[in-house]
């Protein structure tokens, strides 16, 4: 990921309407801002043996731990 690009800019997407599509921990999945401090993760593709939710609903604290880890993040626009 490029080191000019934080989570600011990333929270910033977020809230502005973005869908962000990202790989964490060899899995596939999207992440989107529901309403205030409330974010949707859904699995996308499993890549892992290890059985994963679907989907999940998280806090902006939890979106904020998990992105150091994010990797090849893509960005789809709500509409």
């Amino acid at each position: 990921m490029d080191n000019t690009y934080n989570f600011k800019q990333f929270s910033e997407d977020l809230d502005n309407g973005y869908k962000i599509l990202y790989d964490y921990v060899k899995n596939r999945y999207v992440v989107y801002k529901v309403s205030e401090n409330c974010y949707m993760s859904e699995l996308v593709e499993q890549k892992s043996r290890n059985p994963m939710p679907a989907k999940s609903m998280v806090t902006l604290k939890a979106v904020k731990q998990m992105f150091p880890y994010m990797k090849d993040l893509e960005y789809v626009q709500e509409g």
